[in-house]
């Protein structure tokens, strides 16, 4: 039997703006889901929740992290906490090759480039999720990208998530102004 989600009280009127809830697969990836909800009430002052997709949006540094929650086998949960590291980079030989070779350096987590973005991921099983896992994710990953996206900036172009945000932030609030 389907349960109704619990909404924590302060985030009540972003999930009642989205619309229809998403519908869960599987009950780990649902019960995985609330567990991380009510980690990050307690991690985090504020979170973007996006029930719609099963998806979770935390700045950090200079960076933006995603944590998705998908489900996996018959009956478990994939969690993929991904970092936008850096937004509209030109995709070269040598930086595949950089991000190459930061993977084969890094412990936790990896770099991958789709189309003109950087992203750092890392995923791990749900079933059974501590909230040290969880935390010790968010930091490898945040602080990952945040070391990295200004020098892959720097050496390559692009935007880091931050400077797209506000890039695209006060591009709106010019055509704002400009249709006024």
């Amino acid at each position: 039997m389907r349960r109704e989600p619990e909404i924590p009280p302060r985030n009540s009127y972003i999930i009642s703006r989205m619309g229809p809830t998403r519908e869960f697969h599987t009950a780990c990836q649902e019960e995985t889901y609330r567990e991380i909800r009510s980690m990050l009430d307690e991690l985090v002052d504020t979170y973007y929740d996006d029930a719609e997709h099963c998806d979770f949006y935390v700045k950090y540094g200079s960076t933006i992290i995603e944590i998705s929650v998908e489900p996996w086998e018959e009956d478990n949960a994939a969690v993929e906490v991904l970092a936008f590291c850096v937004q509209g980079v030109k995709p070269t030989a040598e930086l595949m090759r950089e991000l190459l070779a930061l993977n084969a350096e890094i412990k936790i987590g990896a770099f991958s480039l789709v189309d003109e973005d950087v992203f750092f991921s890392h995923t791990f099983v749900g079933r059974h999720l501590q909230g040290p896992q969880l935390l010790a994710s968010l930091n490898a990953v945040a602080t990952t990208s945040d070391l990295y996206d200004e020098q892959i900036v720097s050496q390559f172009g692009g935007e880091t998530a931050d400077e797209r945000l506000r890039n695209w932030s006060r591009r709106t609030r010019q055509a704002g102004a400009s249709a006024q």
